[in-house]
């Protein structure tokens, strides 16, 4: 065998060892960050996927009233209200200061719909 083939040979064994160590990094990660996601409740998504408002969805379900959750986030009562119903042009703050405040990320009160008629419906 000459040198340049013992050379492949041994590159190619290093990095299947890599990607194996890699594949070993990824699933250590994959677990580490599933551990921290909350699984959220069937009846949860159906409301968000009919139109529901996130931020009313995701306050009843954290049991909040808005009193509650307009002291924990800093937020006027008036506002979460507005917003609640479809306001749009709300501070990027403010509604950051409202996901911590319910403990999902920012984008999880992003509604789902497309529809702004459906932003203010509320499941029965």
């Amino acid at each position: 065998m000459s040198s340049d083939t013992t050379d492949t040979n041994s590159i190619a064994r290093e990095m299947e060892e890599l990607e194996d160590q890699l594949d070993v990094a990824l699933l250590k990660l994959a677990r580490m960050e599933q551990a921290n996601d909350e699984s959220v409740p069937g009846d949860m998504v159906r409301r968000l996927v009919e139109g529901g408002h996130p931020l009313t969805d995701w306050r009843e379900h954290r049991g909040l009233t808005r009193e509650v959750l307009a002291e924990l986030s800093r937020t006027p009562i008036e506002l979460l209200s507005e917003i609640e119903n479809g306001k749009e042009d709300v501070p990027l703050r403010t509604m950051n200061a409202v996901a911590r405040a319910l403990g999902v990320d920012l984008d999880d009160l992003v509604p789902w719909t497309d529809d702004a008629e459906g932003l203010g419906k509320t499941s029965e």
